[in-house]
């Protein structure tokens, strides 16, 4: 298995003269396909950035982010647009499930936006491991934390990513139900050969990747464990 994901002198940079802040400085990081990494880091040492950057969600100041060989801010702003729908998945703390619709309808959602077709049976092989059958047809009010975080776990792997980046995944649930998420993200990395990237502030959560990646005002302090499958 290859590199899926590479970063080469990514740095961000917000405001100017003297309200600039650097919130990421120089990150050369390579992700092999199917790995599992955790980004750790006090508040504001640049984690959440580092993910945003990772997915397409920001713009870096200088450097490259490659996915699969593509450098996607080579991309224009609706190629990389279309290429963030389908290769990339979002898991965030506060699940970002749409009120109005139930928990199949959020599921499809990603699909619906791209006009593209669903795969029946990859449907409902997500739905099955996410223990969703039962919900499918709840609003988001109706489900609990738990419930509604596996709905936007399902959301994310509607589309076949081939990277899965979860911010704080979590962070807003009870130790139980975190535990359960974590363990799912793990069996949907693997059964469908994803490589999941997660920031999280919980180190005990951190130490269940191949490898965890410290931040450190805005640059690397530490890189523990696996590098490459």
């Amino acid at each position: 298995m290859g590199i899926l994901v590479q970063t080469k002198g990514l740095s961000k940079t917000y405001g100017k003269g003297e309200n600039e802040v650097q919130a990421l400085k120089e990150c050369h990081l390579c992700f092999a396909e199917g790995s599992f990494t955790s980004i750790v880091g006090r508040s504001g040492s640049g984690k959440s950035t580092l993910l945003h950057l990772l997915g397409g969600l920001d713009t870096p100041t200088t450097g490259s982010v490659e996915i699969e060989g593509r450098d996607i801010y080579r991309l224009s702003d609706s190629e990389r647009t279309i290429f963030r729908r389908r290769r990339v998945g979002f898991v965030f703390q506060f699940y970002n499930l749409m009120p109005e619709l139930t928990a199949y309808q959020n599921i499809l959602l990603p699909m619906q936006l791209d006009n593209r077709k669903v795969d029946k049976a990859y449907l409902d092989e997500v739905i099955s491991l996410l223990g969703l059958g039962d919900r499918l047809s709840h609003y988001a009010g109706e489900l609990s934390g738990g419930q509604q975080q596996r709905v936007a776990i399902a959301r994310a792997l509607i589309t076949q990513p081939a990277v899965l980046l979860a911010d704080e995944p979590t962070g807003n649930l009870d130790g139980k139900s975190g535990a359960e998420v974590l363990e799912l993200l793990h069996l949907s990395r693997k059964r469908f050969n994803q490589t999941l990237i997660m920031v999280t502030h919980d180190r005990q959560i951190a130490e269940g990747a191949d490898r965890i990646i410290t931040l450190e005002d805005g640059c690397i302090s530490g890189d523990t464990g696996r590098k490459e499958p």
